[in-house]
């Protein structure tokens, strides 16, 4: 038995050393430490295009830099130039220097194409992989020290859903309220009242895997409000829901700002980000284009107005022609974008127009070429958005930051 005693005795203390090690974090953090030097060294081989920066991005980063400590007591969330760098066969640059700050009732929303950067974004702040440069504040402590005690102020709702099958979404409600806390004879009125408001009465009773793509989407959304956290993540969430449940969702979302929680939130919905967002940013291969509200961007980047109209039949095509050629001819420097069975959509440029004198000048119109109606609204934010995001390489190659992604 000597062999095996001896075995026993250098193998027992080996052992509770090892689990003492990853009781204390510290493989994680000597993993930290050496993808840091690495990425640090890989980075000088990475080409990282200067663009210059916009106004109000730039005013908000230097209003971190300036105020930060305020700002951590008064904000739920400050992001002070946090990057990313994915450490491959070449540096990936996926987050550059991102700085911005989200404030109590506040619903902020990221924008931008596939592989820009915003689930790197959530990775990081969830604390699910660790932050290159930079940091990141959730109630005045810091995410890079302090990820266990940030954990507690979070719902997260990822972009892929995390979920167990063999449980029912109401029993996962009930889990997710225990681990939030909230004291056992509330529990049940809790999730009674979010099963009620996203409409999942009918199937909260049943497995998660027999449930469509679009109702476990509303569960994850749920399991993110439940328990009202300070900051909620919300990557993506109504991908998938009918018209129906997203409406619900977006109720849901407002109460909970409205209640005084921070919300962050992606989507590649105009409508919804529009309808949710507060203030939003457009993010193009890892860097902020723009900051600002849905209507202060379209202010800015949005000169001009779109005018739809549409022509009544009788004489259409020589109604038609006599109308483009007013329209050319009365705002100059007008484009053409579409024409179909008697519909024209234009481009009118913003220089010295108001909304009185574009309306004024096709009222009068109207009756002269025969207009049955029209329209004039300002350049959506999905033109926006769609003037920024083009893709441009980053780095060595174009594909390499959807893989970051």
């Amino acid at each position: 038995m000597g062999k095996y005693l001896a075995a026993l005795a250098v193998s027992g203390p080996l052992y509770m050393i090892l689990l003492f090690f990853v009781e204390t974090n510290t493989f994680w953090k000597l993993k930290t430490r050496f993808a840091d030097f690495w990425t640090k060294q890989k980075l000088a081989t990475c080409k990282v295009a200067l663009v210059p920066e916009d106004q109000d991005v730039a005013k908000e980063a230097k209003m971190i830099q300036t105020n930060l400590g305020q700002l951590c007591e008064k904000n739920p969330l400050v992001v002070k130039e946090m990057s990313k760098i994915y450490v491959k066969k070449v540096a990936l640059l996926a987050v550059n220097k991102v700085s911005f700050t989200v404030q109590a009732q506040e619903c902020f929303g990221l924008l931008g194409l596939n592989g820009a950067g915003k689930s790197s974004i959530f990775t990081m702040l969830t604390g699910e992989k660790p932050i290159t440069s930079g940091d990141a504040f959730i109630k005045g402590l810091s995410i890079s020290s302090d990820v266990g005690k940030v954990r507690k102020w979070i719902g997260y709702c990822p972009q892929f859903d995390a979920l167990l099958n063999f449980m029912t979404g109401r029993e996962m409600l009930v889990m997710y309220a225990r681990i939030r806390g909230i004291p056992e004879r509330h529990i049940s009125v809790c999730v009674d009242q979010i099963v009620d408001d996203l409409a999942m009465d009918t199937y909260a009773d049943e497995l998660v895997k027999t449930y469509s793509g679009g109702n476990k989407r509303k569960l994850s959304a749920s399991i993110a409000l439940i328990g009202e956290p300070a900051l909620i993540f919300l990557d993506e969430p109504s991908t998938g829901m009918d018209p129906v449940a997203r409406r619900l969702f977006w109720n849901a979302v407002g109460w909970v700002r409205e209640s005084g929680k921070a919300i962050i939130i992606t989507s590649h919905s105009m409508e919804e980000c529009e309808a949710l967002c507060t203030r939003l940013a457009i993010m193009v291969q890892g860097q902020f284009k723009c900051l600002g509200s849905p209507q202060h961007l379209k202010s800015k980047f949005g000169s001009g107005y779109s005018l739809r109209a549409k022509v009544r039949s009788e004489g259409q095509q020589e109604a038609l022609q006599e109308f483009k050629a007013f329209v050319d001819l009365t705002f100059s420097g007008s484009v053409l974008e579409d024409e179909h069975q008697g519909m024209v959509q234009y481009h009118l440029p913003g220089h010295n127009l108001t909304w009185a004198k574009v309306f004024g000048i096709l009222e009068q119109a109207k009756k002269k070429y025969m207009l049955e109606d029209y329209s004039v609204s300002q350049v959506s934010l999905e033109d926006i958005f769609l003037s920024f995001a083009n893709p441009v390489p980053l780095v060595k190659g174009e594909d390499q930051q959807e893989q970051a992604e």
